[in-house]
């Protein structure tokens, strides 16, 4: 009998196969499996990165049609959407990231993949329940506020405070019905940016330097962002509720977007003051659990624009 050779294209091939669907698979389980689905794309990214693209392209259909094939014996074929949108998501980032396309298109093409198959996800659901999309998102931010409610009751708390928390209940889904669409930007965004953060990491441990990933310390939103900042904000406080939300939702996603600038600041100050790695993560952790510090970061990045925070560890740098 012929021994596998590990080094023939068909054994790669195999091996890319089962590397993939292995994270296919692993991202459909309860719980962990959310972890798995946020990592695919720097997954796909790595992977092509390092291999033929067009050969990791049909690795990752072949293994969506076995994991298609498995949910439809389970009558379950929503999930395919997720998954397919995630992975084609980490291939449109290498692809983007090799022809030198700026950080701001490898983020934005992959995020928007993505929240066009949250759109059909939802459209899709609404079908099959003969209701609409916008009645589909309202019935799982209920079910997710009266789950969270269940779980207040069990808490050691006073019976008023239980009381509020119940009589709250409408207005809490109405707020988080109305911003679901900036928290959908946001997550999808975050999540880009952090597979395309440590992606760049990884690959430039294994010596290879993408050009336009070396100076990620270095990014700003462009100037023109204040303008939609201002606007979202002042669309905010129309009393019509339309157009109220949608300032809201505007206001958001610029404000993230201005968080992203002040810890790029963050990491330039880190990485010209030679901070220790503890402490670099240790800070990002605090910025994680503190509210007031994220808003404090959004400050930096916003005013950033008239400041130029920057400058000044290049002045230090230069006196050196």
């Amino acid at each position: 009998m012929a021994e596998l050779n590990l080094s023939s294209p068909h054994s790669r091939f195999l091996r890319l196969l089962l590397i993939i669907v292995f994270f296919l698979a692993s991202s459909l389980i309860p719980f962990v499996g959310l972890l798995f689905l946020m990592t695919l794309p720097l997954v796909l990214f790595a992977l092509c990165i390092h291999n033929d693209p067009m050969k990791v392209l049909v690795a990752f259909f072949s293994g969506l049609c076995v994991i298609l094939i498995i949910l439809s014996l389970i009558h379950e074929v929503l999930p395919i959407f997720a998954l397919a949108a995630m992975g084609l998501a980490g291939i449109l980032m290498s692809q983007t990231a090799r022809k030198n396309y700026s950080i701001e298109f490898v983020v934005l093409l992959p995020s928007f993949v993505i929240l066009s198959a949250i759109i059909v996800y939802f459209v899709y659901g609404g079908i099959q329940l003969s209701i609409s999309p916008w009645q589909l998102l309202e019935k799982y931010i209920t079910e997710a506020v009266e789950l969270n409610i269940k779980l207040y009751s069990r808490l050691p708390l006073k019976p008023e405070e239980i009381k509020s928390i119940t009589d709250s209940k409408p207005s809490v889904i109405l707020l988080f019905t109305h911003i679901f669409p900036a928290l959908c930007v946001i997550a999808v965004l975050f999540t880009i940016w952090i597979n395309v953060l440590i992606g760049n990491k990884l690959l430039h441990k294994s010596g290879i330097i993408l050009p336009n990933f070396s100076a990620l310390s270095e990014w700003q939103a462009p100037n023109w962002l204040v303008w939609i900042f201002i606007a979202g904000g002042g669309l905010s406080l129309v009393p019509h509720n339309p157009i109220r939300y949608l300032g809201i939702n505007i206001f958001m996603v610029a404000s993230f977007i201005y968080l992203l600038q002040g810890l790029a600041i963050v990491s330039f100050f880190f990485q010209s003051k030679n901070i220790s790695i503890f402490f670099r993560y240790l800070f990002y952790f605090l910025i994680a659990i503190q509210q007031i510090l994220m808003i404090a970061i959004a400050a930096v990045g916003f005013f950033d624009i008239w400041i130029d925070f920057r400058k000044y560890s290049r002045k230090d740098q230069a006196t050196n």
